[in-house]
């Protein structure tokens, strides 16, 4: 599988395929490419929830504030900590503990007025905009849901255009990046329909772009 597709305004060659473990924010994270590059959601499944929650949290955080609502993390959305969860993501438990956290961490970050870190939970540094990818889908051989897959993808593909159109101060656009457009980062036969995965990676995509480019520093 050869990736190769236009983020923002430059080109992308991405790298897919499992070399061991790396620490990610002090928790443990399976590495998806020879030089820790994620492209799509963690393998790991408190980090999985993790990156679940920060962004919902963050959302409630936002919503409570435009709405002078007081600090209230401990919501029936936040206590909700198995949401988005699927067997293959591996240990529930696991899953909910970082959603927690996760949850809470978005939440701070969004009500405190600094804003959320979306670049530094999803994005892609400018080093890592240009990789070459391996044939390897760590994904697939986990039999994981195509609905989850593309969203994250999308998601993560769009903080990283968002962020960098954003710091070139280029008119925000997401819907001419070659990403978007083509809308398959990540997809093979095993996830099945094209035209339902095309659907949630722009719908992540989407969501990923305006939350890195007009939402946060």
């Amino acid at each position: 599988m050869h990736i190769k597709y236009a983020i923002g305004t430059t080109v992308l060659a991405l790298v897919v395929a499992t070399t061991g473990v790396v620490r990610a924010q002090g928790q443990a994270q399976i590495r998806i490419d020879r030089d820790g590059l994620q492209f799509g959601p963690s393998l790991d499944p408190y980090r999985h929830g993790y990156e679940h929650a920060y962004r919902d949290g963050a959302d409630h955080a936002r919503s409570d504030r435009q709405n002078g609502t007081k600090y209230k993390v401990n919501s029936k959305e936040a206590r909700d900590t198995a949401n988005g969860y699927q067997p293959f993501m591996g240990d529930r438990g696991q899953y909910q503990a970082g959603y927690r956290d996760g949850y809470k961490a978005g939440y701070d970050a969004g009500y405190s007025g600094s804003g959320p870190q979306y670049g530094e939970v999803y994005g892609r540094s400018d080093a890592d905009r240009n990789q070459w990818d391996q044939p390897n889908d760590p994904y697939a051989s986990r039999q994981w849901g195509a609905s989850d897959l593309a969203y994250d993808v999308g998601y993560r593909d769009g903080v990283t255009s968002g962020r960098y159109d954003r710091g070139q101060n280029a008119r925000p656009n997401y819907e001419q990046t070659d990403a978007y457009r083509r809308g398959n980062h990540g997809y093979g036969h095993a996830y099945g329909d094209g035209p339902a995965y095309q659907t949630q990676y722009r719908a992540g995509f989407q969501r990923g772009y305006q939350d890195a480019y007009g939402r946060s520093r």
